[in-house]
C-alpha cells in the first residue's frame, strides 16, 4: 500500500446490549403468556367442545402469538435470514387472524343467544365489545401494513409489529382479569390499564436506548390506544350502531 494512500477503518459493528435485545422477546413471551392464561378455560382446556369456527379462531390467534414470539427470539438470537423466511407464512397468519376475527365478530350474538344471555339487556355491552374488536382489528391491520412496508428499517419495524401486536391483546386481558387474583376489580379498567402500560413501557424503552422517543413510537402509541378504545365507547348507541345490531343481532 503507498503511503500516500488514504487509509480508512471500518467502523466497529453496532453492537445492541444483550439486556436490549431480550426486550421484544420478553414482551413477546408476556403477551403470549397473557392469551395462555386468558383462554386456558375455553380454549386449551374447554369443558365442553368449542363451535368450529371458534376453536379455528382461537387456535389461529394463539398460532399469531406464538410465531411472533417465536419471531422475535429469532431477530434477538441472530437468526435473521429464518425471521424473513417465516415472514411470509406471517402475512397469511396476519390474514387469517382478520378474517377469523370479523366471522367470529359477526356470530357473537347469535353465540351469546345460544348460552341463555339477554341480547336486549346486554345490548350496550355487546356493542363495547364489537366496536373495541373492530377499532382493535383496523389498528393492527393499520400497523401490521406499515411493519411490512419498512421491514428492512428493524428498528421501526420490530416496534411497528409490537404495536400491532398490542392491538389485538385486550381480549386476552380482560379474560385475565377475570381470574381470581383480580377478583373485584372492573375488568375494562384494568383491560384499558394494561394497554395503556404496555405503551408506556415501549417509551420508557426507547428512552433508555435512543434517548429519546423513536417516531414510529410517537405517533403508534396513541394511535392503537385511540383506534382501538375510541369506537368502543363512542359508537355504541348511535345511529351506525343501531343500524349495524340490526343486521347481525
Amino acid at each position: 500500500m503507498s503511503a500516500f494512500a488514504p487509509t480508512t477503518i471500518p467502523a466497529a459493528p453496532m453492537r445492541v446490549a444483550p439486556r436490549r435485545r431480550l426486550f421484544f422477546p420478553a414482551i413477546a413471551l408476556l403477551m403470549l403468556a397473557a392469551v395462555v392464561a386468558g383462554f386456558w378455560s375455553t380454549l386449551f382446556r374447554p369443558s365442553e367442545p368449542l363451535r368450529p369456527y371458534l376453536a379455528v379462531h382461537g387456535a389461529t390467534v394463539a398460532a399469531w402469538f406464538g410465531l411472533f414470539a417465536l419471531q422475535t427470539w429469532l431477530v434477538a438470537a441472530g437468526r435473521t435470514a429464518l425471521h424473513r423466511r417465516l415472514g411470509v407464512a406471517g402475512v397469511c397468519l396476519a390474514v387469517a387472524v382478520i378474517a377469523s376475527s370479523l366471522y367470529t365478530m359477526a356470530n357473537l350474538p347469535a353465540n351469546w343467544r345460544l348460552q341463555g344471555i339477554d341480547l336486549d339487556a346486554r345490548r350496550g355491552l355487546i356493542g363495547l365489545v364489537l366496536w373495541g374488536n373492530f377499532g382493535a382489528l383496523v389498528a393492527f391491520a393499520t400497523l401490521l401494513t406499515r411493519a411490512v412496508l419498512v421491514r428492512r428499517r428493524p428498528d421501526a419495524h420490530k416496534r411497528l409489529m409490537l404495536l400491532a401486536m398490542y392491538s389485538i391483546l385486550s381480549p386476552a386481558l380482560i379474560r385475565v382479569a377475570a381470574l381470581p387474583p383480580f377478583a373485584g376489580f372492573d375488568g375494562v379498567l384494568l383491560t384499558m390499564l394494561g394497554l395503556l402500560a404496555l405503551g408506556l413501557t415501549l417509551i420508557v424503552y426507547d428512552l433508555l436506548t435512543l434517548r429519546r422517543v423513536h417516531r414510529e413510537t410517537a405517533w403508534g402509541v396513541p394511535f392503537f390506544l385511540v383506534v382501538h378504545l375510541a369506537p368502543a365507547f363512542a359508537v355504541p348507541g348511535s345511529a351506525l350502531d343501531r343500524w349495524v345490531m340490526g343486521l347481525i343481532v
